[in-house]
Order: C-alpha cells, then structure tokens, then sequence
C-alpha cells in the first residue's frame, strides 16, 4: 500500500507576496520621506564651525581671536559675539573686519570684563542662532 501525501504549496507564495509588497512600500515611503525632508540638500542652513584663542593682555584685558572657520564668506553681520555672564561694555562685533566684509581666521574681539571670574565667550551665528565657537576664559 502506498501512501500518498497530498502537499498543498500553494498557500506559501501569496504569503511571500504579500511580505515583499509591505517590505517595499515601507522602502518606498523611506525613499520619499527623506527626499521631502530634505536630508540630501547642500545644508544651506548649516552653522559653521570656527575655534578661538585668547590672549591675555593686561588685568581682566583679553583679545579672542578667531583661529579658523569652515567656511569663507560669512558676512561679519551674520556673526554676533556673545558673553555669558554678559558684559555690558564688551564689543559685539568682530574687529579687523571691513564693513560688509567677510569672517576669516585673524579677526579679533578684544574685551575688558568688569570684574575677575569665568566667562564664556562665543560667537553666534544669526541665521541658524547657533554657536560657531566658544572659549571659556577665567578672567583675573
């Protein structure tokens, strides 16, 4: 007497159909996702990034200078110095810029703080209102 299985195989590819039509319409909506979003583009709202040095030049008289930046032809207006605790008399623009000109490493800020402690000075950039460096100085 011989046995006879009956397999049924059938039910195995609709299955398998339906797993990969779910699997690509979630690469699918991936894909569109990140093309609406944006997340290939140039960055055109990137903050640079820059480091400073500080050099000390007298009782509570310190020059920042920026050593370098990422990127050129950021407008001297785009760029605000910030201090934290703020300083009443410090300078808020960059020195050693012309006019309408652009950022580059060798501008400076020089700032006598008001009284000895830690400051933190930092350059903002106004269009992403995001730090391009800062430097902690402790003032004496």
């Amino acid at each position: 007497m011989k046995k006879m299985w009956k397999l049924n195989n059938k039910a195995v590819s609709p299955v398998i159909a339906t797993i990969l039509m779910v699997a690509i319409t979630v690469v699918l909506a991936a894909v569109l996702y990140v093309m609406v979003m944006g997340f290939g583009d140039g960055g055109a709202d990137e903050t640079p990034t820059g480091s400073l040095t500080v050099t000390k030049n007298g009782t509570l008289n310190y020059t920042i200078t920026l050593a370098s930046i990422s990127e050129s032809g950021i407008l001297d207006a785009d760029v605000v110095v910030t201090y934290s605790p703020a300083v009443a008399s410090g300078p808020t623009s960059l020195t050693n810029v012309v006019a309408g000109g652009a950022v580059q490493a060798g501008d400076y800020v020089t700032v006598v703080f008001p009284v000895a402690g830690t400051y933190i000075v930092s350059l903002l950039y106004t269009e992403t209102d995001n730090n391009i460096a800062s430097i902690t100085i402790n003032a004496s």
